[in-house]
């Protein structure tokens, strides 16, 4: 047999390497040039590290090739997509080019996905970083206050908890297709660093009945809270919402207008780079002024009936909203729990894709108010400049996310505020008069200015990737978040607790209180942008539970980016595990964990995709003992002196996975005709009178967590009456006739002591003889 001649040999290998090595173009494939056609969809650039044992890095020869990788023609080939070479970077990296068809971050997504492929992500083209022209952004001595907008530019040393917008705008500005509805006090439109963010009513828009100067609406339903000379209407401008004293409620003070929808907007979407006033988050998306405030606040029924028209949900008696949002900022709130009113409403927003954020509340580190204790929200706590809590804010679990609230450091009288959120606003005390901004004099402080700075940063992750869900940004706010600051050795500030009635001043802060970490609104865009998305979301069925109750758990929100697709799920307790346990499996969609004792525990949720890619969410549950409740039955409650009265307490409760641990008796009152017969420890006690008057018994339990309730009973203890003759009723006995019984018995005695005397007499006279 003939062998083959060597160069017949090397030819083959050469051309059964060749594919395999991406030595050359396959003309089969029509991968494209380095250039691109005119007329041709831009090209795309991803950088793709391979994995160092990889196949393609097994194949490539020693040397140059080797230093230099060259594999998008074999990538291409398996993914059946046009795909070029780029320039190296590293032994294991390089650029591989697309035709355009696919955007970078989809390109990104299926080359990660190769098994060689140890990571790909887009190729951007960056830009040098230009902070905005407008004067009132950059710290300077000449302006009020002198921080300037501290809190959107980068962190350091001095503002802590600034949100980096800079970084985000790099990435994206924001664009007119992501609406933002501000539900609020409505806006003053003439304001020349809004006038040019609001919808004009076109055509169109005025036949259907948006006859104000912008579309936006009116859901102010009470003519007097209103303050404009009607109900509801399609003008959302606000008139003002000044009070007299006492208007309200009793003992409240007169206020000035607070022109508050208009400070709102101008950080949600104040027009920025004009070289005027300041600059917002959002930069470039659009406002829908939706007024839900006015005085003395708003009803429940016009902030959903709001909500809804803002999402493009119908509502009764209003025309179709033109321009729904895609975020909604809901700078408000009050005491009390979620309403199903606002779940559902909150539910149908989040079916049409719209992203809810909400204050924590302004309760001095007492519970997050009512809506952003609702599930689905993204509630915000306010952030002093070091990123501690400032004192104003609210806390608790169901806190999403930390961002700035202003605070001032100085308090001495005539000084300026110094680290105030600059925003627009107007100067008029009660009607408007002329539109400025706030400074270190008439200053803005709240979380009611946290949470734009959040919604305008969901609006821009929006505006980078629109596909988002809810859910996702969500977990991608909390995924980006910076940590809060640790408390230092020897800090007189202590750390947040979870919220009870006891107010709590600047402390500092934990997931369990103040949501996820600070904002890093650059890091969130960047997430939202990031090839191969992932997240992980978490629904309670309750944010704060009792004892021995079980919480339902649900990864309802968690995403995958097709074509991947969710296949794993791990449940764990990441934080106070001795506080909870799991009473289901724990790698299944839901799952249920019982809490046991009080304190606040922590749910992690890690997600797996279909392409090994993970992502993380954590959620806190406060555990919250209502206390015991004492219940005393006693076997009389009218007794005579002498009498003994017995007080059973074994029908006292503890709530539920929790016992009675002890009993406590006391005599608060009558303590001189009554004492105890017997333990005074036990579910009952005894006690034995001795005297006319009250005795009051008090019953304290205590149950397994240490938690205490009080209850009393009070015993009469009475004479038995004395009867008497002759008409009339009973009732107290006269004096005459007391003395009368009286003297009558002293008689009476002494008859029977002489009759005894003189019987003893005669028994010692002397007999005769």
């Amino acid at each position: 047999m003939r062998r083959p001649h060597l160069a017949a040999l090397l030819t083959l290998a050469a051309a059964l390497t060749a594919p395999l090595l991406g030595a050359g173009p396959d003309p089969g494939m029509g991968v494209a040039s380095a250039a691109t056609a005119p007329g041709a969809a831009p090209a795309v650039r991803v950088i793709v590290k391979y994995k160092r044992h990889s196949t393609l890095m097994r194949a490539a020869p020693a040397g140059a090739a080797a230093a230099s990788p060259q594999f998008a023609a074999v990538l291409g080939r398996r993914l059946g997509l046009a795909l070029s070479d780029g320039a190296a970077i590293q032994a294991r990296t390089q650029v591989v080019r697309g035709d355009g068809r696919l955007g970078a971050a989809a390109l990104a997504a299926r080359l990660a996905a190769d098994p060689d492929v140890e990571y790909a992500v887009p190729d951007y083209r960056r830009h040098a970083l230009a902070a905005p022209n407008d004067p009132l952004y950059a710290a300077s001595p000449a302006i009020s206050p002198a921080a300037g907008q501290w809190y959107l530019r980068a962190p350091d040393a001095t503002f802590v908890s600034a949100i980096d917008a800079e970084a985000a705008w790099n990435i994206s500005t924001g664009t007119p297709g992501i609406v933002v509805a501000d539900l609020d006090t409505g806006v003053r439109p003439d304001h020349p660093d809004l006038a040019h963010k609001l919808f004009l009513p076109s055509a169109g828009d005025i036949a259907n009945g948006y006859t104000g100067p912008f579309v936006g609406y009116d859901f102010i339903a009470d003519p007097a809270t209103a303050n404009d000379g009607g109900g509801r209407d399609p003008d959302a401008s606000d008139p003002g919402d000044w009070t007299t004293a006492n208007e309200c409620s009793s003992n409240t003070p007169a206020e000035n207008s607070s022109w508050h929808g208009t400070q709102t907007a101008g950080l949600l979407g104040a027009e920025t780079g004009n070289g005027i006033g300041m600059a917002s988050v959002g930069r470039n998306v659009m406002l829908l002024p939706v007024r839900v405030l006015g005085r003395c606040g708003g009803t429940d029924a016009d902030i959903i009936a709001g909500m809804l028209w803002a999402a493009g949900v119908p509502v009764a008696g209003v025309p179709a909203n033109p321009h729904p949002a895609r975020v909604v900022n809901l700078s408000l709130g009050g005491d009390g729990p979620c309403t199903t009113a606002y779940t559902d409403a909150i539910g149908q927003l989040a079916g049409r894709g719209v992203v809810v954020v909400v204050a924590a509340g302004n309760g001095e580190g007492v519970a997050v108010s009512a809506p952003g204790n609702c599930p689905g929200v993204i509630a915000v706590t306010g952030l002093r400049n070091v990123g501690t809590k400032v004192g104003f804010s609210s806390v608790g679990p169901e806190a999403a996310i930390g961002a700035p609230g202003g605070n001032c450091i100085n308090i001495a009288a005539g000084q300026p505020c110094l680290y105030p959120i600059l925003t627009t606003t107007n100067s008029g005390l009660t009607t408007p008069a002329a539109n400025t901004y706030s400074d270190g004099s008439n200053y803005s402080v709240g979380t009611s200015f946290s949470t734009p700075l959040v919604a305008g940063t969901a609006a821009l992750m929006l505006s980078a990737n629109p596909a988002l869900t809810p859910a996702q940004v969500k977990s991608l706010l909390q995924r980006s978040a910076r940590p809060f600051p640790a408390q230092p050795p020897g800090s007189g500030v202590p750390v947040c607790q979870a919220p009870t009635a006891t107010p709590q001043d600047e402390c500092y802060c934990t997931t369990a209180t103040c949501g996820a970490g600070m904002l890093d609104a650059g890091a969130a865009v960047a997430a939202a942008t990031a090839p191969a998305l992932l997240t992980a979301s978490i629904t309670p069925s309750a944010y704060s539970v009792a004892p021995g109750s079980t919480v339902g758990l649900d990864s309802q929100g968690s995403a995958a980016t097709s074509p991947a697709s969710i296949t794993g799920y791990q449940w764990s307790i990441s934080d106070g595990a001795g506080l909870a346990s799991f009473t289901s499996a724990t790698n299944a969609a839901t799952a249920t964990v019982l809490a046991a004792t009080p304190g606040s525990f922590t749910v992690q949720l890690q997600v797996t995709d279909s392409a090994g890619h993970t992502a993380t969410s954590r959620q806190a549950v406060d555990v919250t003992n209502p206390g015991p409740h004492a219940l005393v039955s006693a076997s009389a409650l009218s007794v005579q002196p002498g009498a003994s009265v017995t007080f059973d307490g074994s029908g006292s409760t503890a709530a539920s996975g929790l016992a009675i641990a002890s009993y406590r008796w006391l005599i608060t009152a009558g303590s001189n005709i009554a004492a105890f017969s017997g333990s005074s420890t036990g579910p009952s006690a005894t006690i034995v009178t001795s005297a006319a008057g009250t005795v009051t018994v008090q019953l304290t339990v205590t149950d397994s967590a240490g938690a205490q309730n009080s209850i009393s009973t009070s015993v009469t203890v009475a004479a038995p009456a004395l009867g008497g003759g002759g008409s009339g009723g009973g009732g107290a006995a006269s004096p005459v006739w007391v003395l009368g019984v009286a003297a009558a018995t002293l008689a009476l005695w002494l008859a029977r002591w002489l009759q005894a005397q003189r019987a003893a007499a005669v028994t010692r006279r002397p007999r005769r003889a």
